[in-house]
């Protein structure tokens, strides 16, 4: 979108630049002829000598890869343009600028013209700024400043970087046009035919009353994924070390006015080490105590906030102890602590405004002093520290929540709220602004009460994150024109009304170091911007434009994140058997926290991977408590005790209830449930009476583990029983009948040898026996005469 005001036109110059511009509208044909042509005749070089007068500074060949990150092809020539300095052009002064160049095409682009062009209007609004810088098609750029050649040719993957510097007299601006960005337009032809075109943006300033935008900046202190909720000491002198992740992001943005985001996980791991801390890691933690930057927490190892609320979290995570992880050999020498430090906000280095820009917003868009935040305990030097006194710091705010961008639901909110947010910071996706033509304040209320959000500028957080990553002195050229102007557009939009933004930089990338600190320094240095406060900009009239748009997490991620809280659920029931639960309960969350961090949405694949394999170490730790009996085992007799084997693979005492509930009535359990305590790493056998019923069979008991509170505990297990619920009476009745014979045998032989032992002494009645001589011999007696009978008459 152009603007129509009157002051916005520039004078017409004198050249004829409309016919030049019909370049542009060469034929595909034409243009392909015209390549060819310059082949012919190119000489391959790699260094450009010197430009002609008005075209100083050689360039470099210099590899450029053609493919973008996704894969996607580049255009074949690529131009990019930016002013030199992000100073305001004035009347008279000329326009120094850098031109760079990238040939991604195979073939080499011979010695050619850079044609420069400013555009017909000032960009005076945000969607007129986009336009200019991201065309949908091309059209006139505007009026032909300036030509020059190419000093050189520019072979395949080559980049050659022209510095230009445009008269005064050929730029055509006086006092009379209006203040604000400006846009401007380099081609590149190539025997006649246009090759590319680039667009870029410079600030014209022509002595008005300028009303600065008061912008708050907000950079997160994080480090790389995690998988344990605490960050290694190895890891941490890396990232503390000069030139570490983390040291780079402090040197760039420490005393400066930008609030800090950081990650509590820091501050814990490196405390939670004691005197056995890298020396990097404790400097750090004091440097960071004595900045004077404001400071707020984000979650805990900075777990994404709406992935718990999505994944029906119900509540946000919260570390519940470090006692697990504290060893107190760390902390008995004395050594010196790092207390920390009250911050003291104070006004950051603002730069010096150009001559003749007025602030006329001083004393509101400035940062304002917050209240002392209340003090934090102090860990006493060669003493245990607690969980709260590892957490505690200084902050100046404890109420903002940092979702990430552009996922925040409706129903969200309501945890939040109940979670202690009563502030958040929102991406533009979450939000939608009826009214297009101005830029409201960040601030906007959330109905229902739900406190207020503030509202990042996308257009300006991306040209500030753009900058802050900048690998080549062109790009960061390129960005900070583009973060300049946008600034500058809005405090033109409405001359003398304050208005307070928000910028965000990205957790996805970790700037630091010297771009981020010239980055800040060039920011601070724009005299249409003035520093502000997270709390400025939260106390800033809120917008009445704006109003909150549900979002949602991608599926993708939601349904790993349930696996992780049901997980933690089965291991807080599982805890309860255990004498001392916090041991893995507090560790199984630091380790949810850990896989919940918003870093891991950058890649995935990897996350999914890291959530599965935490789901088996926890599986594992669930099967520490098991029966160890296997079976079979045989059932002889009506009543039996059945020995049970409990181990317990846990560093602690666990006490758990057996239940045997047997799969049909050949076995009847004498007792439902049988309460034991397994000492630590070690096994104990428990007895189940039993009672065998009528019948015999195969019968299944399943053993079933339970907490105290009635938690299952593992994974039932089944043991098979072989049932002889008769062989006792059989068994009997054998033996009685064995004890009848045996008696009944040994009674036999005894009236046996008896009879035997009569007959042995008895005479033979065969064998005759002579009398004695001269004994008496008895008289025969006559057998007895029967009487006779007689008849009954």
């Amino acid at each position: 979108m152009v603007a129509e005001s009157s002051t916005a036109r520039r004078p017409a110059l004198p050249s004829a630049a409309s016919s030049r511009w019909s370049h542009l509208r060469v034929p595909v044909s034409a243009l392909l002829i015209g390549i060819l042509a310059g082949l012919i005749t190119l000489a391959s070089s790699g260094v450009i000598p010197g430009a002609p007068t008005q075209a100083a500074a050689a360039a470099a060949a210099t590899p450029t890869p053609a493919p973008t990150a996704d894969g996607a092809t580049t255009d074949p020539v690529t131009v990019t343009v930016a002013p030199v300095s992000l100073a305001p052009l004035r009347s008279g002064q000329d326009l120094a600028v850098t031109v760079r160049i990238t040939n991604d095409s195979s073939d080499t682009i011979t010695p050619g013209t850079i044609e420069l062009y400013l555009a017909e209007r000032a960009l005076t609004t945000r969607s007129g700024l986009s336009a200019w810088l991201h065309p949908t098609k091309t059209g006139k750029p505007g009026d032909l400043m300036l030509r020059s050649a190419l000093p050189a040719a520019i072979p395949p993957a080559g980049t050659a970087t022209v510095a230009i510097s445009v008269p005064s007299a050929k730029i055509g601006l006086t006092s009379g046009n209006a203040w604000g960005a400006r846009g401007i337009s380099a081609t590149i032809t190539e025997d006649g035919s246009v090759l590319a075109q680039g667009r870029g943006t410079f600030v014209w300033y022509s002595n008005e009353v300028v009303t600065p935008v008061g912008l708050a900046v907000v950079m997160p202190i994080t480090v790389p994924e995690q998988t344990t909720g605490l960050i290694p000491a190895k890891s941490l002198e890396t990232y503390t070390a000069p030139g570490g992740r983390l040291s780079r992001q402090l040197d760039g943005v420490i005393n400066r006015d930008v609030t800090l985001a950081i990650d509590p996980m820091i501050i814990a791991s490196i405390r939670i080490l004691g005197n056995t801390a890298p020396a990097s890691a404790v400097a750090w933690l004091s440097r960071l105590g004595q900045a004077k930057n404001d400071i707020f927490p984000l979650g805990y190892a900075d777990a994404d906030l709406t992935l718990q609320t999505q994944a029906a979290a119900g509540t946000l995570l919260v570390p519940i102890s470090f006692d697990q992880s504290i060893s107190a050999s760390n902390f008995t020498s004395p050594t010196t602590s790092t207390p920390t430090q009250t911050p003291t906000p104070t006004p950051a280095a603002t730069g010096s405004a150009p001559a003749g820009l007025t602030n006329t917003a001083t004393g509101t868009a400035t940062p304002t002093p917050t209240s002392p935040p209340t003090s934090a305990p102090v860990i006493t030097p060669g003493t245990v520290p607690t969980s709260e006194q590892l957490l505690a710091w200084n902050y100046t705010a404890t109420d903002v929540g940092w979702p990430m961008t552009g996922t925040v639901a409706a129903a969200d909110l309501d945890v939040f709220t109940a979670g202690g947010l009563s502030s958040l910071i929102l991406g533009g996706a979450n939000t939608a602004q009826s009214d297009l033509t101005e830029t409201p304040n960040a601030n906007v209320v959330l109905a229902g009460g739900h406190g207020n959000a503030l509202v990042t500028d996308e257009p300006i957080s991306a040209a500030l994150r753009a900058a802050a990553n900048a690998t080549t002195d062109t790009d960061w050229q390129v960005a900070m024109a583009e973060l300049s102007s946008q600034i500058a557009v809005v405090s033109a939009e409405r001359p003398a009304t304050v208005r307070t933004l928000l910028a965000t930089f990205d957790r996805g990338t970790a700037p630091g170091g010297v771009r981020l600190s010239e980055t800040l320094a060039a920011l601070a240095g724009l005299g249409w911007r003035a520093p502000a406060t997270l709390a400025a900009a939260r106390a800033a009239s809120p917008a009445t434009d704006v109003s909150f748009q549900s979002q949602a997490v991608s599926d993708i991620r939601l349904g790993p994140a349930r696996s992780l809280l049901q997980r933690e659920h089965d291991i807080s029931a599982f805890s309860t058997a255990l004498s001392k639960p916090i041991a893995i309960t507090a560790t199984q969350r630091l380790t949810s926290l850990a896989l919940f961090s918003s870093s891991w949405a950058q890649d995935t694949d990897a996350w999914r991977e890291a959530v599965n394999s935490s789901l088996v170490d926890s599986s594992v730790l669930l099967s520490s408590i098991s029966v160890s009996t296997k079976g079979p085992i045989n059932v002889v007799g009506s009543q039996v005790d059945i020995p049970i084997t409990l181990d317990n693979a846990l560093g602690q005492s666990v006490t758990v209830k057996v239940q045997v509930v047997p799969s049909n009535g050949r076995l009847i359990v004498g007792r439902d449930v049988i309460e034991a305590t397994i000492e630590a790493s070690s096994a104990r056998t428990v007895k189940v009476p039993v009672t065998a019923a009528v019948g015999n069979g195969a019968v299944t008991l399943r053993i079933t583990l339970f907490a105290p509170d009635g938690s299952v505990v593992g994974q039932p297990s089944q043991i098979p029983i072989n049932v002889r619920a008769d062989w006792e009476g059989l068994g009997s009745l054998i033996f009685a009948a064995l004890l009848v014979l045996f008696f009944g045998f040994g009674i036999w032989r005894n009236v046996q040898r008896r009879r035997r032992e009569r007959t042995a002494i008895e005479p033979t009645p065969d064998v005759a026996v002579e009398a004695p001589v001269n004994a008496p011999v008895d008289p025969p007696v006559d057998p007895p005469v029967d009487p006779p009978v007689v008849p009954r008459g």
